[in-house]
């Protein structure tokens, strides 16, 4: 059994953020910052790291936790663990899972702990958590998602596109819509008044976001976080907002408005998300969650694949409980709370 240790780091996380970044699957999700934003809406974020004989580290894990009833603990792991370093042999992961989730255990009541892996899907690790966890009774996400590589020319980024989805690129293009980006007030208030607005159009009263928790997000994460809005006479007609960390960009949240969709507006703001990104030196962009399996989701995977993304399957949702009743009264919970994590 390996042994985890507790991060006992300053308020700042510099040096929990340096050790995440030599991770291959590192993610916005496990940064220090990340979890310092949860801790405004309730959550404690618990932060583990293992080190191998020689003190270096070779597995991390930021677990976000919430008392929901006296006694009933809950953690969630958004990205974690994170245990692609360049020192750690995979063959060990069985026991560095099980070393994680007996140390987690043993620091308080723990009832059920999900993690959500953001590392590309791998047999061996698969077969890893299931030694230690099922899979959820009720994802919140489908694991899959799609990878556009930035490190190229960026006519090679286009030529990936569609020829379609390249129409509509220059016929949106052609429309004077000033792009700004920021992570001001200006640019929450775009945002969220969007996405209200396709909230009411296409009743979606499970989707919800609002202006203070965006405002939050951005003072937090600040220069890792950026809102891209378009304007037409100074009308928001589209927005998404993008988080950054160790050159990959994570694509969050978006939505147009009415003057937006009549213009096409989404589809030359990914055209200038996608130079921006480059611009900045940022090599990868996750564009956000696609589900291949749900006949619902077919109008987003289309705008999205059209972009010329790789496909990824990611290891995914696994969750642990100490009691069946239980992980079912906590699966839902989460059905019925949007706003759980």
């Amino acid at each position: 059994m390996v042994t985890w240790e507790a991060y006992q780091g300053s308020s700042g996380g510099e040096q929990w953020d340096r050790w995440l970044l030599r991770s291959e699957d590192r993610n916005v999700f496990q940064s220090f910052a990340w979890g310092e934003y949860k801790r405004a809406s309730g959550w404690e974020p618990q932060r583990w790291i293992l080190r191998d004989e020689r003190g270096t580290v070779i597995a991390m894990a930021q677990i976000l936790t919430k008392t929901f009833l006296p006694g009933v603990i809950v953690g969630w792991a958004s990205g974690g663990p994170v245990f692609r370093f360049p020192q750690a042999r995979l063959s060990n992961f069985p026991s560095v899972l099980e070393g994680l989730l007996q140390c987690y255990r043993s620091a308080g009541r723990v009832a059920w702990v999900r993690f959500q892996s953001q590392a590309p899907r791998d047999e061996e690790i698969t077969s890893a958590f299931r030694q230690a966890c099922e899979r959820p009774i009720i994802p919140l996400t489908s694991g899959h998602s799609l990878r556009i590589e930035l490190d190229q020319p960026f006519e090679d980024v286009v030529k990936g596109m569609r020829a379609k989805h390249r129409y509509y690129v220059r016929k949106s293009l052609e429309e004077k819509i000033d792009w700004r980006i920021a992570n001001d007030g200006h640019a929450v208030c775009a945002l969220s008044g969007l996405f209200e607005e396709m909230v009411r159009r296409k009743q979606l009263s499970a989707l919800t976001t609002h202006a203070r928790d965006l405002a939050g997000l951005c003072a937090v994460l600040k220069d890792h976080a950026f809102i891209l809005s378009g304007t037409v006479g100074g009308e928001p007609v589209a927005a998404c907002l993008v988080l950054t960390f160790g050159g990959r960009a994570f694509y969050l949240k978006a939505a147009a408005g009415q003057k937006g969709r009549e213009l096409s507006a989404s589809y030359a703001m990914i055209h200038r998300l996608l130079e921006y990104l480059r611009e900045q030196g940022v090599a990868q962009l996750d564009f956000g969650g696609i589900d291949p399996r749900s006949p619902g989701a077919e109008g987003v995977n289309h705008f999205k694949r059209g972009f010329g993304g790789i496909p990824v399957e990611y290891l995914g949702e696994w969750e642990w409980a100490s009691s069946q009743w239980l992980r079912w009264g906590i699966n839902l919970v989460v059905c019925r709370r949007s706003g759980f994590v």
